[in-house]
């Protein structure tokens, strides 16, 4: 899940972890701060869960705290700035059709991160 540089700063200040043990390298990720899996069960490393299960139970750690990339979810923006259900997400279902107002919050977020991403070049 990508970050803005303000979100990453928000978790870092309340967990006390860098920036850099909770993200991807960004040698990865193009210079986009980019939320981290964790090896044993390629989940966030804020879901609290022992599953490699796609639709396994847990429990995300900062909830109260998550970007807004997490907020929006399943909600996702395809190569044209259309907006869809992740079809990788079991729980589809339990959401309602994407808006256009999350469509246009995610082209917002996608333009900052993406401008953070440039000043990191």
């Amino acid at each position: 899940m990508p970050l803005s540089n303000a979100e990453a700063q928000k978790i870092s200040t309340a967990t006390g972890k860098k920036i850099e043990e909770f993200t991807k390298p960004l040698s990865a990720t193009g210079g986009i701060l980019e939320l981290a899996n964790n090896p044993a069960t390629q989940a966030c490393v804020f879901l609290a869960t022992d599953s490699p299960e796609l639709d396994a139970e847990g429990i995300c750690t900062i909830h109260e705290i998550r970007p807004e990339g997490c907020q929006i979810y399943p909600v996702i923006l395809d190569q044209k700035d259309a907006a869809w259900m992740d079809i990788i997400c079991p729980h589809t279902a339990e959401f309602d059709p994407p808006t256009e107002k999350l469509r246009l919050a995610l082209i917002e977020l996608d333009r900052l991160i993406n401008a953070e991403a440039e000043t990191r070049d």
